[in-house]
């Protein structure tokens, strides 16, 4: 398993995965952060801008996480389609290992690039002069959330890139997805349809609510408060990850190269 681990990280590293991560998590931190912070609000913003943070960042996480997922499954199984190495592989390694070997890498690659995120969030907002230090406690509880939807989502779209040859497959899916996750955020009436998609996890898993916010008064009213999230969310997200894992790996050690 570790020189399978060290032959992935090889191919990502000509294939430009982590450079193309980076651009990712780039792009959703100036969607995140970019904004203004001294104008008529400011005084309220930088009260509450630590809560503030991790009432808006579910709805970027929601976009730019999954797309990631997306594109690094597409990656790293590519590289195999592409040369149809598959069959050579096969006679060298077990199917399963190679699955998996694959999967590990991305999944850390994932998770390194969720720490990046969530670390210049924390030196942005003290950079640009939040009240008080950083609830820590929160923040934590916050990565957690970051981390178990984007997780399950990866391994969903990793099955889908190992199994089909054509990544347009993958890329599809993984937009139609994400779409329907930011939809599902919009709806606060249907909270099972952000409970029991993969891609509605960052919503079903947000924990901080603005409320007294009104076009008139607008933040004159307004304060964040702690929301309780169910339980079950995060058996069910537990549930998926165990079942696309078992599933995809099952279909990808019986199909035909």
């Amino acid at each position: 398993m570790i020189k399978l681990l060290k032959c992935e990280l090889l191919k990502m590293r000509h294939r430009y995965v982590f450079l193309t991560s980076l651009a990712i998590v780039a792009a959703g931190l100036v969607f995140s952060l970019y904004g203004n912070y001294s104008g008529t609000n400011a005084d309220f913003i930088m009260k509450n801008g630590w809560v503030m943070m991790l009432y808006q960042l579910p709805l970027a996480n929601g976009i730019f996480f999954p797309i990631m997922a997306t594109v690094v499954a597409s990656r790293l199984a590519d590289a195999e389609h592409k040369a149809s190495a598959f069959k050579h592989l096969f006679t060298l390694e077990k199917r399963e290992k190679i699955y998996d070997a694959k999967l590990i890498i991305g999944i850390v690659l994932m998770i390194l690039c969720v720490l990046i995120y969530w670390a210049v969030v924390l030196v942005f907002g003290t950079f640009i002069g939040f009240e008080g230090a950083p609830p820590m406690g929160m923040y934590l509880r916050y990565l957690a959330c970051i981390i178990a939807p984007t997780v399950v989502i990866y391994i969903f779209q990793h099955g889908l890139s190992m199994l089909f040859k054509n990544q347009a497959v993958s890329f599809f899916t993984g937009v139609i997805g994400t779409f329907a996750g930011l939809f599902s955020m919009f709806l606060p009436q249907l909270p099972l349809l952000r409970q029991l998609l993969p891609w509605g996890f960052y919503g079903a898993m947000q924990f901080v609510g603005l409320f007294g916010w009104t076009k008139e008064t607008r933040y004159a009213d307004a304060y964040f408060e702690i929301m309780p999230v169910e339980p079950y969310v995060y058996i069910i997200a537990a549930v998926y990850a165990i079942l696309f894992y078992a599933v995809g790996k099952y279909l990808f050690c019986r199909k035909e190269i």
